[in-house]
């Protein structure tokens, strides 16, 4: 029953992320059509909106990979820390640097969020590597 519940959270929370890159590219589609301005940017709050779109396609992927990674060796627990951590930091990123009079403070825990969702995952591979070493070991001094 845990599990369910820890996976309908994490496949909830891939859906967010997926979302809210969708929300940011609309945006910056409309910021575009608004100014008339195919390529590059001459308005400030277009600029921001590229950026905030951007910043999320730099980081999300690695992210993402590493979270199925984890997702599908059954360390859903890493998983899902991790993917709540990242949806929440590039909310924050997002909703900060999009405004004009930026919140420096949520942009930084934003940046916080995701770099400690990165860490997450990392640990959670480590664990995972871990795991592989002592069971292969506990293996090969049972089978000599």
């Amino acid at each position: 029953m845990l599990r369910s519940i820890l996976e309908i959270l994490y496949l909830s929370s891939i859906i967010y992320i997926s979302f809210l890159y969708y929300k940011l590219f609309l945006n910056v589609v409309k910021l575009r059509r608004k100014n008339k301005q195919p390529l590059g940017f001459k308005n400030e709050k277009l600029e921001r909106a590229i950026r905030a779109h951007a910043n999320f396609c730099e980081t999300v992927p690695l992210n993402i990979l590493i979270s199925f990674i984890l997702y599908f060796n059954n360390l859903i627990f890493f998983s899902l820390l991790q993917t709540l951590l990242l949806a929440t930091g590039r909310t924050l990123h997002a909703k900060a640097i999009s405004n004009i009079k930026e919140n420096i403070n949520m942009r930084r825990t934003g940046m916080r969020l995701t770099n400690y969702s990165l860490f997450i995952g990392i640990i959670g591979i480590v664990s995972y590597m871990l795991q592989l070493i002592y069971f292969n070991l506990q293996y090969l001094m049972n089978t000599t």
